[in-house]
C-alpha cells in the first residue's frame, strides 16, 4: 500500500525506504571533493614555498625580505588550509548526524510497514476507480486470496451485485469529502463464495503531485453478527415458548370439558344424525388437542435423557416410520456407511427430528429422489436429508425455523415441526443447517456433538 511522504511521493508497504542510498552517495561525493581540494591546496602551497626559496637563493642571499615574501605567499594558503580543516570537521559532523537521521527514518519506516502488515484488520489501497493498489496480509486472509490475485482488480468484484450501488455511492461520497467519520456496514464475497459482514472505515489521500487514492480499513464482524442473531433468536424463542405454554394450558381445559360432554351426550342418544355430529365434534377436539400437545412440546422440549446410541439404527427407524408419506414416484436412497456412528443422544428425540425432515422431503418431492446420509465430520456426526424437489426460495428459507410459519395449506400443518426439531437438536448441543436452490432441491443437515453439554441433560 502507498503512503504519501512530505515531499508528495509514495512508498509501498512491500517496498524499501527510498532516498537513503542517494544521500550516502551525495555525502561520498562531497568527501571526495574535499580530499581533492586538500591535495591541490597542499601542492600549490608547497610549490609556492619552493619558488620563494629559489628566488632568494638566485638573488645570492636568503635574507629577511625573502622570508617575508615567502610568508606573504603562504599566508592565504595557510588560511585556506585552516578553512579546509574546519570544513572537513563540519562535514564529518553533518555526515554523522545525517547517518543517524537516515537510520532513524529507515527504522521508523520499517516499523510502520511491520505494523500495517501485521494489523488484524484488512487494509486496502484503492485508486479513484476502486482498483486495488495494495493490500496487507489480513486483507488477503479476509478475501481468501493471495496478494497477486487481489492487486489490480476492482474491489467491487468482491461485492455482491445487490450491494454494488451502495458500495459505489460510498466510494463517490468519500472522494467528494463526505462520510468522513461514518462507520460503513458492507458485505463482501470471499473466494469461497461465503458472504462476509464487514465494518469499513476509509481515508482519502490527496498528494500534491498525484491523483487522490483511498485507504480502506476493513474489519470482519461476521461472527459477531451471527452471535447477536443467535442471542436475539434465543430470546425470541424463550418468549414464544412462554406464550405457547400459556395458550396450550388455557385451551386444554375447555377441550377436556368438550370431550367429556360429547362422550356424555353420545351415551344418552340413539339418533344416528346426532351421533355423527358428536363424532365430528370429537374428531375436531382431538385435532385441537394434538395442536396443544405440539405447543407444549415446543414450549418445553423437556430434559434430554442421553444414552450411547448407534445413529445408524435411529436413522433406519426414522426412515421406516416416515415410509407412509413417500409417494409412488419418489425414490429413496440411503448412505449410512458400514461403521457404527455412536453418540450420546436421546434416541426418541433425534428419531422424531429425522422423521420430520424425511417427511418434509417426501412432501417436497412428488417425483424425484430423497437421499438420507450419515457421516462423521471430525467431532460432529452429520445426518443429511436431501431431496430433488421444488427447493426453498430465499425469503422462505430465512423463516423455515420460525414457529407457526408454514407454506402448507390451512389445516395441513401447524408450522411447528421444524421449530420443534431445531429445539431438540439444540438441546443436544447441535445445530441444523440448510442449503437449497429453487427447482433443484434442498438439504437439511443435523450436526450432533459427541457429548451433550451437562447443563442440558436431564
Amino acid at each position: 500500500m502507498d503512503r504519501s511522504t512530505e515531499g508528495g511521493g509514495k512508498e509501498s508497504l512491500h517496498g524499501t525506504v527510498t532516498g537513503t542510498g542517494g544521500s550516502n552517495k551525495a555525502r561520498g561525493r562531497a568527501t571526495a571533493a574535499a580530499v581533492v581540494i586538500w591535495v591541490v591546496v597542499v601542492a600549490l602551497g608547497s610549490l609556492l614555498a619552493i619558488i620563494a626559496i629559489l628566488l632568494g637563493l638566485q638573488a645570492g642571499q636568503l635574507n629577511l625580505m625573502s622570508l617575508l615574501v615567502g610568508v606573504l605567499f603562504e599566508a592565504p594558503l595557510a588560511a585556506g588550509i585552516i578553512v579546509l580543516l574546519w570544513y572537513g570537521r563540519t562535514l564529518r559532523t553533518a555526515t554523522t548526524a545525517g547517518a543517524v537521521a537516515t537510520h532513524a527514518l529507515a527504522q521508523s519506516e520499517a516499523n510502520f510497514r511491520e505494523l500495517v502488515a501485521s494489523a488484524p484488520d484488512g487494509i486496502f489501497t484503492l485508486d479513484a476507480q476502486a482498483i486495488v493498489l495494495d493490500v496487507n496480509g489480513a486483507g488477503e486472509a479476509l478475501l481468501g486470496l493471495d496478494r497477486q490475485d487481489i492487486v489490480g482488480r476492482s474491489l467491487m468484484d468482491f461485492v455482491p451485485p445487490n450491494r454494488l450501488p451502495m458500495a459505489r455511492a460510498y466510494l463517490a461520497d468519500r472522494l467528494r469529502g463526505l462520510r468522513a467519520t461514518e462507520l460503513y456496514e458492507a458485505i463482501f464475497t470471499a473466494a469461497t463464495g461465503h458472504s462476509l459482514h464487514v465494518q469499513l472505515r476509509s481515508q482519502v489521500i490527496r498528494p500534491a503531485d498525484a491523483d487522490p487514492y483511498l485507504v480502506y480499513i476493513v474489519r470482519d464482524v461476521t461472527g459477531q453478527i451471527e452471535a447477536q442473531r443467535k442471542l436475539l433468536e434465543t430470546e425470541r424463542w424463550v418468549s414464544m415458548g412462554r406464550l405457547a405454554s400459556f395458550v396450550a394450558h388455557e385451551i386444554n381445559t375447555p377441550l377436556t370439558n368438550i370431550s367429556l360432554l360429547t362422550a356424555s351426550v353420545a351415551r344418552r342418544t340413539k339418533d344416528p344424525e346426532v351421533l355423527e355430529r358428536l363424532k365430528k365434534i370429537s374428531m375436531q377436539g382431538k385435532i385441537a388437542a394434538n395442536i396443544t400437545a405440539e405447543l407444549l412440546k415446543f414450549a418445553r422440549p423437556g430434559a434430554i435423557n442421553p444414552v450411547e446410541t448407534n445413529l445408524a439404527e435411529v436413522v433406519e427407524a426414522a426412515i421406516e416410520q416416515a415410509e407412509v408419506f413417500r409417494k409412488p414416484a419418489t425414490r429413496l436412497k440411503t448412505e449410512l456407511g458400514d461403521r457404527p456412528v455412536v453418540r450420546h443422544i436421546d434416541p426418541l428425540r433425534i428419531q422424531e427430528v429425522v422423521v420430520n425432515l424425511v417427511k418434509n422431503a417426501y412432501e417436497a418431492t412428488p417425483e424425484g429422489t430423497v437421499t438420507v446420509r450419515l457421516a462423521e465430520r471430525g467431532e460432529l456426526a452429520a445426518i443429511e436429508v436431501s431431496d430433488t424437489g421444488t427447493g426453498i426460495p430465499p425469503e422462505v428459507m430465512a423463516r423455515v425455523f420460525e414457529a407457526f410459519f408454514t407454506t402448507k395449506k390451512k389445516g395441513e400443518g401447524t408450522g411447528l415441526g421444524l421449530a420443534i426439531s431445531r429445539n431438540f437438536v439444540v438441546s443436544h448441543g447441535g445445530d441444523i443447517t440448510i442449503s437449497s436452490e429453487v427447482n433443484k432441491g434442498s438439504t437439511f443437515t443435523v450436526l450432533l456433538p459427541k457429548e451433550i453439554p451437562s447443563a442440558r441433560q436431564g
